[in-house]
């Protein structure tokens, strides 16, 4: 989702509304998010930028980012309130989100009630988190416009949240005839899975006899165990391994239950799990953005792993797939 910086007249418009426009000019001087510009107002001129600029009333704007994370006292809260409800009052179909940097300035906004719980953020704030808001305003989207060979990179905060992603990436397989393979972490038992899916009137027994469906482990597709007295003496990854399996898959999909494609929805906390995080990266790097064969996969990672890496490590990973929601 992320590219080189570039311009496009056909973007998507962010507009973020900050006094501290310089760390934000650094934040994105390397990189653009694919088909959305982001322009940056400070905090006092953004009335007199929606009054003179014909681009800010657009109906490419997406959504708005207040960042109002130096205002601390009482009498400028006060004042930028007021600015935010005429703001709301002009783009009442848009949604804007705030960020903070404290505790005690979520709670006065919230007693004054000029913003949701669900609509505030903590600085530190990077185009990562912009990444997040846009998955979030276009959450019942984001699934919908994924095709075969695209390579995605999805994070998440619960298993619950997962578990709903990978059912309606199920239905969508469905719809479009290809075999789907749920590769689960281990918190969740491929029973309980197959539980949630059934809840959704959906007639297991008849996709897996029909070769449209297959649940198991991520680890027993990703991890090579080796065992020595019947104990896991070493754990590895082994990519060719890998990339035969997967490659095994499609071709069965494809010329003997005549699918149209593989999509796999891979939990990867096992590389984290077993500390294989540099092999997880090495295999993610072997991957192209744009997969070369009839293949979807979603790399479904949990935030709490992700904030372990290190900026590098986030940003090889992104590089390597062509949608990316963080």
């Amino acid at each position: 989702m992320l590219e080189a910086t570039g311009k496009n007249n056909n973007n998507k418009t962010i507009l973020l509304v900050t006094d501290n426009t310089e760390y934000y000019q650094q934040q994105f001087y390397n990189y653009n998010i694919n088909n959305y510009t982001i322009t940056l107002v400070k905090l006092k001129d953004i009335l007199t930028f929606i009054a003179t600029n014909n681009d800010a009333k657009h109906k490419n704007l997406e959504l708005i980012i207040f960042d109002i994370s130096t205002a601390a006292e009482d009498a400028k809260t006060d004042q930028i309130s007021i600015t935010i409800r005429e703001i709301k009052n002009i783009f009442y179909d848009k949604r804007i989100f705030f960020i903070l940097s404290s505790q005690s300035l979520k709670d006065r906004l919230l007693s004054i009630g000029i913003c949701k719980q669900e609509d505030i953020r903590f600085q530190p704030f990077s185009v990562f988190d912009i990444i997040d808001l846009i998955s979030i305003t276009k959450k019942k989207e984001r699934l919908e416009r994924l095709q075969l060979k695209d390579h995605c990179m999805h994070t998440y905060s619960t298993s619950d949240d997962k578990i709903k992603d990978a059912i309606r990436f199920l239905k969508i397989g469905i719809e479009n005839n290809e075999t789907t393979l749920l590769l689960l972490s281990r918190d969740i038992e491929p029973s309980y899975m197959l539980c949630q899916i059934a809840l959704h009137d959906i007639n297991i027994s008849k996709l897996q006899n029909n070769g449209l469906l297959e649940v198991d482990y991520t680890e027993e597709y990703y991890l090579s165990f080796n065992q020595k007295d019947n104990k896991i003496n070493t754990v590895t990854v082994d990519n060719e391994k890998i990339h035969k399996k997967f490659a095994n898959l499609i071709d069965q999909a494809i010329k003997k239950e005549r699918r149209n494609g593989l999509r796999i929805f891979a939990m990867m906390d096992c590389f984290f799990e077993y500390g294989l995080v540099d092999e997880l990266l090495d295999y993610e790097c072997e991957l192209p953005p744009k997969l070369n064969k009839p293949q979807l996969g979603i790399c479904a990672y949990n935030d709490k792993h992700v904030a372990q890496l290190s900026e590098d490590h986030i940003r090889k990973l992104i590089l390597t797939h062509n949608r990316v929601w963080i």
